[in-house]
């Protein structure tokens, strides 16, 4: 088997609510890439679950609020609107 790596306990949340803005603002735009967690813009079953958990296991704060604040005023003039609104994952039934 290949190698692979798991992030550290602190940035889990940030990358799963990445993967949930990916998720969301790519749907149907993304023609490419079946890939071992993803296909197009879905993520599979497995990866979801743990992109939930992960979001569930650390939360939102205030570096990760900073960050979506400086990519808005600074770079690319839109929000990752699970940041702002962690809530918004649990009404969502499938990414």
């Amino acid at each position: 088997m290949g190698k692979c790596f798991e992030a550290a306990d602190i940035l889990k949340g940030d990358l799963a609510r990445v993967y949930f803005y990916l998720s969301t603002a790519y749907f149907n735009v993304w023609a490419c890439c079946d890939d071992v967690g993803v296909d197009k813009w879905n993520m599979k079953a497995w990866m979801e679950a743990d992109m939930r958990a992960w979001h569930a296991g650390d939360p939102v704060d205030s570096k990760e609020m900073a960050r979506n604040d400086e990519i808005y005023t600074n770079w690319q003039h839109n929000r990752n609107p699970f940041v702002d609104h962690p809530e918004w994952v649990d009404q969502i039934s499938n990414f």
